[in-house]
């Protein structure tokens, strides 16, 4: 059994495995940008993991230059990925420093590609095959190339950028959990950059283990992100219970409004908004799902009542308070209808009118009855003028 093969194949297939399940997740919420950055840093994890393994089975020095060469491109997408979900997720560290480090990575991919064997060795002098787990891996000996400095300095602004994010959240005092995985970052990140300086100037007889470091970069950050769906999830479940709350005290205000025959409107000072229950809908000749503004009820109102009607509700909302007043309808039949309607105004913080609040009744009948009241009271009048002529006269 290769504990060497499983080992990093594992470490691949759980980088891979978090990638997926992330721009899942990004799929599904395309705001959450974070979770499409972590897809990719997790990617270029399991490319470096891959790369190294295919390192430490190398045969020959042309096998070992060869993927070392391929091991750039994983590790462009690594770093250029940390940088940039630190700048949205994290909200951190300074932008000038965010787009040294994706330049100086992109140069070094690009040095690479024109380099041989690759940026990291002039020539590969030889490979030690050294006993690991049982088995023997293979490690370089050679001459470093005269453009590893670039690769060398954008791992450096890296930790640099991180260092200087790491600050930025503690003079902010960001959450703890924040703060944990920038700081996780900074030691996982720094690690590959000694250990590569290191084995390349032979230091230390061992292959390169950088990903493992790296591996510790995607968890620390992925556990960092399902606190955020966790805490997103949570939300929303809050957010279903206020809304069944709400949902039973509008139905419970529709119930009260509709025993007492009232109808129920709200005007948003602010968005130029008008909600208004069915029965009012009902009252002034608007459907269910009819869109609503002042200019449209204005147009409801008999023109004769039209203007003192407008007037009293700028005075209310310029001034305050509340208002009550009586108008009259013009249906689209031509009949009239009576309105009672009384209301009062809201400010916000600023003192400025936030919210016009009223209650609309149909008071037709009582005017109608009024109405019949005083054409009898005419008539009785008249009945008495004419009886006491007649008495007069006799």
């Amino acid at each position: 059994m290769s504990w060497v093969t499983i080992i990093w194949s594992m470490e691949a297939a759980i980088c891979l495995t978090l990638a997926g399940i992330h721009y899942l997740v990004w799929l599904n919420a395309r705001k959450m940008f974070a979770h499409l950055l972590f897809s990719f840093t997790a990617v270029g994890a399991a490319g470096v993991a891959v790369c190294e393994l295919l390192m430490l089975r190398s045969e020959s020095v042309e096998q070992y230059g060869t993927v070392l060469w391929w091991t750039q491109l994983p590790l462009w997408v690594l770093i250029v990925s940390i940088t940039w979900f630190t700048r949205f997720h994290l909200r951190a560290g300074r932008p000038w420093l965010a787009w040294t480090v994706t330049v100086m990575r992109t140069l070094t991919l690009v040095f690479n590609f024109f380099a041989t064997p690759n940026i990291n060795f002039k020539v590969i002098t030889g490979l030690h095959h050294n006993p690991f787990l049982g088995e023997r891996i293979s490690t370089p000996e050679g001459i470093a190339h005269p453009l590893d400095f670039v690769a060398k300095l954008s791992s450096l602004l890296l930790v640099v950028f991180l260092v200087n994010a790491f600050t930025e959240m503690w003079r902010r005092s960001e959450l703890q959990r924040d703060i944990f995985l920038a700081g996780s970052m900074i030691v996982f990140v720094t690690i590959p950059t000694v250990e590569t300086v290191l084995v390349q100037r032979g230091v230390i007889q061992s292959p390169y283990l950088i990903s493992f470091a790296f591996m510790g970069v995607v968890l620390a950050m992925a556990y960092a992100l399902s606190l955020d769906v966790l805490r997103a999830s949570q939300l929303v479940v809050q957010l279903q219970a206020s809304e069944a709350g709400l949902r039973e005290s509008e139905e419970r205000m529709t119930l009260a409004a509709e025993a007492g025959n009232l109808g129920i409107w709200v005007n948003d000072l602010v968005r130029q908004e008008i909600w208004a229950t069915l029965k009012w809908r009902e009252l002034f000749g608007f459907s269910a799902s009819e869109k609503i503004d002042r200019g449209r009820i204005l147009q409801c109102i008999h023109p004769e009542d039209r203007d003192g009607v407008d007037q009293t509700l700028s005075k209310v909302i310029a001034r305050g308070g509340s208002y009550e007043s009586e108008f009259r309808l013009l249906l689209s039949d031509g009949k009239i209808r009576w309105i009672a309607s009384s209301g009062r105004v809201e400010f916000n913080g600023n003192g400025r009118p936030s919210l016009l609040r009223g209650v609309s009744v149909d008071v037709t009948q009582r005017h109608l009855a009024e109405l019949e009241l005083q054409q009898q009271r005419a008539e009785l009048a008249h009945f008495s003028r004419v009886s006491m002529l007649g008495a007069l006269s006799g």
